[in-house]
């Protein structure tokens, strides 16, 4: 019984990743966390895009879940492919984090359009990419990957003026850099951003019958909608596009933005509905975009 066992996490090495294991097992309690290379943190030189996606981040430890060597996985839900193995069920138990994308800058600027004329911005996102260069197509985009700290360090070694990261991040691992939070009209963040995830075999259901006494409901609603936006439009890393929501009291309003990969073409749609129709609404959404075109800006 779970009672007299020590719960196996599985998740990446990476300081954030072992940060979030570490929040959970606060929770859980008896714990042991068990670290997991995977192909997406052993290649980091290529664009996540051109190897496989951000599935390179969960491929391993799905592997370990489906064998039983762990009991739960701890991801950043926006690395958790859109469509997953079917044999596993996915919760949340913790409040979200901060959405939003941060700008970090030689000159701690306070937005994109405030940066110097013809700089340097690293990343490898092309959801950050599009939307840097409808606002500044003057920007030239620097590839860049690794842990945030690696990233932070380019901005700081001059090798790019700027970086864009997510401030979930930021915050889990109280780093200490200046940074200006960008709103949503400069660059909306990736469906599901600063969201835990815990991923889990349907057939073990004493850690069913667990976390579901701790399911933070918010989070799972926002968690649920705005993945199912992406679910309609069968997006993934290569696509550019931003989901973000919202909660007043009872209801959750979902926004989306879909760019062609240049930053020149853009469509969106928000609703608004009572939370429990969470996931009804982002397929609603991804319905929409579709009308409006989205699979011909994606190339899809």
């Amino acid at each position: 019984m779970l009672n007299n066992s020590i719960i196996k996490i599985g998740t990446r090495g990476s300081p954030l990743a072992l940060r979030q294991a570490s929040e959970i097992k606060k929770i859980l309690k008896k714990v042991k966390i068990i670290k997991i290379k995977t192909t997406g943190d052993q290649i980091t030189n290529q664009p996540l895009a051109s190897i496989g996606g951000k599935g390179l981040f969960t491929k391993e430890i799905d592997k370990e879940l489906i064998n039983k060597n762990i009991d739960i996985a701890v991801h950043s839900l926006k690395d958790v492919p859109t469509i997953i193995p079917s044999e596993f069920n996915l919760t949340y138990i913790l409040p979200r984090g901060a959405a939003e994308d941060v700008l970090i800058s030689n000159n701690n600027v306070k937005d994109i359009n405030s940066l110097p004329e013809k700089c340097t911005v690293g990343t490898s996102s092309p959801r950050r990419y599009a939307q840097i260069k409808r606002i500044r197509p003057d920007i030239k985009i620097f590839p860049i990957r690794g842990n945030i700290n690696t990233r932070i360090n380019k901005v700081k070694n001059k090798e790019v003026t700027a970086t864009i990261l997510a401030l979930a991040g930021i915050n889990r691992l109280k780093i200490k850099t200046p940074y200006s939070i960008l709103n949503y009209k400069e660059c909306m963040p990736a469906a599901s951003q600063g969201i835990i995830g815990i991923s889990y075999l349907k057939t073990n259901a004493e850690i069913q019958e667990l976390l579901n006494n701790l399911v933070n409901k918010e989070t799972q609603y926002q968690a649920l909608g705005e993945r199912a936006v992406l679910n309609v439009i069968k997006g993934d890393c290569h696509s550019p596009i931003a989901v973000a929501s919202s909660l007043s009291k009872n209801q959750i309003t979902i926004s989306a933005k879909i760019f062609s990969s240049d930053g020149k073409e853009m469509i969106e749609d928000n609703k608004t509905d009572i939370i429990k129709n969470a996931e009804n609404l982002g397929n609603d959404i991804g319905n929409n975009l579709l009308k409006m075109g989205a699979l011909k800006i994606l190339k899809l």
